[in-house]
């Protein structure tokens, strides 16, 4: 069986690869680095390194590499001849795949080669299906549209595996050893079923669970801790006041799930405790600054930290340590880091109202405002 895959970096070699390899798939990465794309080609296998105590190693074989701007042609017959294809290569690059992924689904729907499913494995809700309005802006007429649309699954996924700044060592991949791959039945068109990937009717729930666990707590302990000038995220996690603020703003986002999807409270309690003995894991921990880098998008309205802000007081519930996280967020300044710095600025030249505002795109009059406003001045 043969898969391709868009991006060939950390996400793509040490979790799709990994869960692609275990189902018997040949791996054509696709990229644009050459000289990644190179080692591909000349080793065709890398290793996985479980970041635990007892090291363990997972050998990923039968790959290969493509170069998207210099070997378009036989990216668009490898497309035209998989089994499966799937993307992780960042939702800002999604419109850049389309054009060539577009003209790869034509050719296998003109060959008649059956139907495909894509699954974009992206940090974001909705990837999948943003790639399929991408691709089918690509289509010159309504019959090419229908034929993509009869012929080929957009499933959106939600997936979860941290993976840590690497230390270079070729194509090998250090990755904590959980992972969770959620996929959307609903949206595919073949019956394709991966070991180790759950498929679900309704994806919001899981999408939105990692969202508001994973990342909003990832957030929190990144934040808090800049303020405090803890260095990594382990450290963080193990200092006890840290510790309470993330064990309270995961209480807050928790009541959210349970009013929200009905989420079974005690099975909530399970997820978050796993959650933190990952972010307890000393052999994969993140600096604060990497894991906080790009605070304007964490800060958006559908993001961790406002995203649930505003769902939790839409349904009259009071959320102080999620707003304590949000004032940090807006403290978080990293000279190396564009979005930080252009925080910083903001808050200089406009004052603290019209930059929470501007940067959360809630109204001024808004009581979140007033909140997040009076935590940075406290």
């Amino acid at each position: 069986m043969l898969a391709v895959h868009f991006g060939a970096g950390n996400i793509g070699r040490g979790f799709i690869g990994e869960v692609l390899h275990k189902n018997g798939y040949d791996i054509y990465f696709v990229d644009v680095a050459q000289p990644l794309i190179d080692q591909l080609n000349e080793q065709k296998s890398y290793y996985i390194r479980l970041a635990q105590e007892k090291e363990e190693t997972v050998l990923i074989k039968n790959v290969y590499g493509l170069n998207s701007q210099t070997q378009a042609d036989e990216v668009i017959d490898t497309l035209a001849k998989a089994d499966l294809i799937t993307v992780s290569a960042g939702v800002n690059i999604l419109p850049l795949i389309a054009p060539i992924l577009a003209k790869g689904l034509l050719k296998r729907v003109e060959a008649g080669a059956g139907a495909v499913d894509v699954i974009a494995c992206e940090n974001a809700i909705g990837a999948s299906t943003t790639l399929k309005g991408h691709v089918l802006d690509e289509m010159k007429d309504n019959k090419a549209k229908e034929a993509i649309l009869a012929n080929v699954g957009f499933p959106d996924a939600a997936v979860d595996r941290i993976v840590p700044n690497q230390t270079r060592d070729g194509l090998n991949v250090l990755v904590e050893p959980f992972f969770e791959w959620v996929v959307a039945a609903k949206g595919m068109k073949t019956g394709e079923r991966l070991q180790g990937v759950n498929y679900v009717e309704e994806l919001n729930p899981y999408i939105e669970r990692k969202l508001y666990t994973v990342n909003t707590g990832h957030a929190c302990l990144a934040y808090v801790g800049f303020a405090k000038g803890i260095p990594s995220i382990a450290e963080a996690v193990a200092d006890q006041s840290i510790r309470k603020e993330l064990e309270e703003v995961l209480k807050e986002t928790s009541r959210l799930l349970e009013e929200k999807y009905q989420f079974d409270g005690a099975e909530l309690k399970e997820y978050r405790e796993k959650i933190i003995s990952r972010f307890e894991n000393v052999h994969l921990s993140d600096p604060v600054e990497r894991v906080g880098r790009n605070p304007l998008r964490k800060l958006s309205a559908s993001d961790r930290l406002i995203g649930p802000l505003v769902q939790l007081y839409d349904r009259g519930i009071q959320s102080p340590h999620l707003v304590k996280v949000a004032a940090a967020a807006f403290q978080f300044d990293v000279p190396s880091d564009e979005e930080s710095v252009k925080i910083q600025s903001m808050l200089k030249e406009k004052g603290l109202e019209e930059t929470i505002t501007k940067v959360t795109s809630l109204s001024a009059d808004h009581p979140l405002v007033t909140q997040i406003k009076e935590q940075l001045e406290a």
